[in-house]
């Protein structure tokens, strides 16, 4: 039986993790293997529509493989850039010894996966001793384009003697383009066809008497499709049936020739549990209310009726032409049963906290409140493994006139998207936050507070209104409430750009001791970063630095290093390592906070604008002018209107006249390589062999404003090409934190 949370987490990984046993009574490919094996070719694709063979080519190759090999099995629940990218490492392990370095490269943005997390593990595979062969099935279920992005830098350096073999239904073109082309192969449906050797062993192994007239009738009827003669074979042992046209039709007509000898218990199994992506037995029973579910799937596996099932038999799957097939026949027969089919699978993956699962079948449901319900608890979740992408799927596929209705979601989803630094959804959601009635029904959320927090931290109406706010929070949140301790840390922090900062040191360090107690690690290293930022100003450097130290340390056991305050303690970091003389270092997170502190835009000035003045003192200590001029020019867009005579407008004056100081003083002009947030979102792409076009296309801007930006930065990182740019990227960790970069061809 299994357990509840990691049991079945673990097994649903496993399941995507494992190669499929090769069935010896298959048609055996050993030519075409060794063709591939023996060749020089890093990736190889294997490309044809369903029922081809394609997973037991894949499958027959590892068994025969003497290097080592991972396999990865792709689902549409996978279609999310980090979700793909995190799953390429559980697959890899086991023969690259640092691909776990992947997990380190925490990242809550598209830019941040593409820019760190797969380069990261590109890295991790180009330094594995041993020769490999990594298996990709079901390529063609990822959608998202950025999950091709990925895919391209994350396989950019396999290393010689070792391959990546892909298998899909469509040709992912991009993956084979320029340096990839020199050392692919493809695959397609012509070489996959079955030819009369291959027909007649699988008759032989269905058991059926067969002439070689018939043999050849049936490789002319389906074209050499595997799946079809496998069918045939089926259905010879019965009765002979007409011929169909096209696969389509012929698919559906085999299908259900081969169903109707089927005990209609069992067909009945086969179509309901077709909505399950995985079928393990105790979620079939759950979902069809049975409790025979493991002795019909073992009894389907040994009907060879296109049900494979994993080396100890605790999970099950279906072809997926063979689910294509049920789908449309439940949907057919029985639509009016899909929901509850659907809820009680939600049910069942809720109760053993898989939310992203039940999720999927909430929505599939119809049932948006639960939805939205499991929506709450998990964007905190999805938010930390980075996986934005799923999360705005939930959400659009919900709709904002549903989780209007559920003040709670509302409040949470607000409070990430803020989190996040993306100023469009924070603007969205805390509008739309604004729109919840105060008296809303919200279980554990006080919609009041939850409006006057996400005021303060944007700075609505000004320094005292946020103050006011912020108060308010306070007062209001109970002693006990989770949200007890960001209330304090906002008062704190607004208190301290309001100039009181005695009062504000108190209740920063009341803030510290309840993060602390709430396992809040983003209050804590918020708070310390203040803190080392009033010793900063006061060149209180030793306590500057200890502060700062609690706050990465704080960071990193917590695992929230993409969070919107990353950029604002390491900029404290910066100053601090500089100011000690330790250059490398102090460089090293200066470019790092520079990078991240496009996430710490115009939604959240409290964070914001401080973030940017650290950064101009730490420009200044470089000699960068260019850079802390371009620095004070955001600030300018970013602050909010209310803060004349404030505290945080006097910081914002004594940091100009600094550059007014440092320009005075230095006559040689630094070289800049501080980018703009603009340019910023378009490095990452340089290591990828996008067109300026597709580039454009994927950051919705034109591809002039692409091409002016790729100048930009070759221009400021003293580049003349895109491999130069990238390597200098990642000597200045703009790009991922480990040395040796991925290069493109230019």
């Amino acid at each position: 039986m299994l357990g509840a949370g990691d049991d079945l987490g673990a097994l649903l990984l496993e399941s995507k993790t494992t190669a499929p046993e090769f069935n010896s009574g298959f048609v055996h490919r050993a030519g075409l293997i060794d063709e591939l094996r023996s060749g020089d070719s890093r990736l190889v694709t294997v490309t044809a529509p369903a029922g081809y063979g394609k997973t037991s080519l894949l499958a027959e190759w590892r068994q025969v493989e003497v290097r080592a090999t991972g396999w990865l099995t792709l689902r549409t629940e996978d279609d999310d850039p980090a979700a793909v990218v995190r799953l390429l490492a559980h697959a890899c392990a086991p023969f690259a010894s640092e691909a776990n370095s992947v997990f380190a490269q925490i990242s809550t943005t598209q830019d941040g996966v593409l820019g760190r997390m797969a380069p990261a593990l590109a890295l991790a595979l180009s330094r594995c001793e041993l020769p490999f062969v990594l298996f990709i099935d079901d390529v063609h279920v990822l959608d998202d384009p950025g999950c091709i992005d990925v895919l391209e830098v994350a396989l950019a350096r396999i290393p010689a003697g070792s391959q990546v073999v892909l298998a899909s239904r469509r040709h992912p073109t991009r993956l084979a383009r320029q340096r990839l082309a020199a050392s692919a192969a493809r695959v397609g449906a012509e070489e996959l066809r079955i030819d009369l050797e291959g027909a007649a062993r699988i008759a032989e192994e269905a058991g059926a008497q067969v002439t070689p007239e018939m043999l050849d009738e049936w490789v002319g009827r389906c074209d050499g499709w595997a799946a079809g003669l496998h069918m045939h074979a089926l259905l010879s042992k019965r009765a002979p049936f007409t011929a169909r046209g096209d696969h389509d039709v012929l698919a559906d007509y085999l299908y259900q020739e081969c169903m109707q000898d089927l005990p209609d218990d069992t067909r009945r199994f086969l179509v309901q549990s077709s909505i399950l992506g995985s079928h393990i037995p105790e979620l079939c029973d759950a979902v069809l209310e049975r409790d025979d579910s493991a002795q019909i799937l073992r009894d389907l596996e040994n009907r060879q009726l296109f049900v494979t099932a994993d080396h100890e038999r605790r999970a099950y799957r279906l072809h997926p032409l063979f689910r294509e097939y049920l789908q449309g026949e439940l949907m057919l027969d029985s639509a009016s049963a899909v929901a509850p089919l659907h809820q009680r699978a939600s049910q069942w993956f809720a109760e053993r906290g898989q939310l992203p699962a039940a999720i999927d079948h909430s929505i599939a449901a119809g049932d948006v409140g639960v939805a939205a319900a499991l929506v709450t608890a998990a964007a905190l979740p999805a938010y930390e493994a980075g996986q934005s992408a799923t999360l705005g799927r939930w959400l659009r596929e919900i709709g904002d006139a549903n989780l209007l209705a559920m003040p709670s979601a509302v409040v949470v989803i607000a409070w990430f998207a803020v989190l996040a630094g993306t100023d469009d959804d924070a603007r969205k959601w805390s509008t739309l936050l604004g729109k919840v009635p105060d008296d809303a029904e919200a279980p554990g959320v006080n919609v009041p507070s939850a409006k006057a927090m996400i005021r303060a931290i944007m700075l609505s109406g000004g320094i005292e209104t946020a103050l006011a706010g912020a108060e308010f929070a306070v007062e209001t949140e109970p002693l006990d409430s989770p949200w007890r301790d960001p209330a304090v840390q906002i008062l704190g922090s607004t208190l301290l750009h309001a100039g009181r900062d005695e009062r504000a040191a108190e209740v920063l360090t009341e803030a510290i001791h309840l993060a602390d107690a709430h396992d809040n690690p983003a209050s804590v290293v918020i708070c310390e970063t203040e803190f080392a930022m009033l010793a900063i100003e006061a060149g209180d450097w030793a306590t500057a630095e200890t502060r700062v130290e609690k706050a990465l340390a704080t960071m990193r056991k917590g695992g929230i290093e993409g969070y919107v305050m990353s950029a604002y303690a390491h900029a404290a970091a910066a100053c601090v390592h500089l100011n000690a003389g330790r250059q490398q270092e102090g460089r090293r997170y200066l470019a790092r906070a520079m990078a991240e502190r496009q996430r710490c835009g115009s939604a959240v000035p409290l964070l914001s604008i401080p973030t940017r003045l650290l950064l101009v003192r730490a420009q200044l200590a470089v000699d960068d002018r260019d850079a802390a001029r371009m620095l004070l020019e955001e600030i300018d867009e970013l602050l909010p209107s209310g803060m004349l005579g404030s505290t945080l407008e006097r910081r914002i004056f004594a940091m100009r006249e600094a550059l007014r100081r440092h320009e005075r003083a230095v006559d040689l002009r630094a070289q800049s390589v501080a980018l703009t947030t603009a340019e910023q979102r378009v490095l990452p792409y340089l290591q990828t062999h996008l067109t300026r076009a597709e580039i454009a296309q994927r950051l919705y801007v034109s591809r002039n404003t692409v091409g002016t930006q790729m100048s930009a930065i070759f221009r400021k990182l003293g580049a003349s090409s895109r491999s130069a740019a990238v390597q200098k990227a990642f000597e200045l960790e703009l790009l991922g934190s480990m040395s040796d970069p991925v290069l493109v061809d230019d």
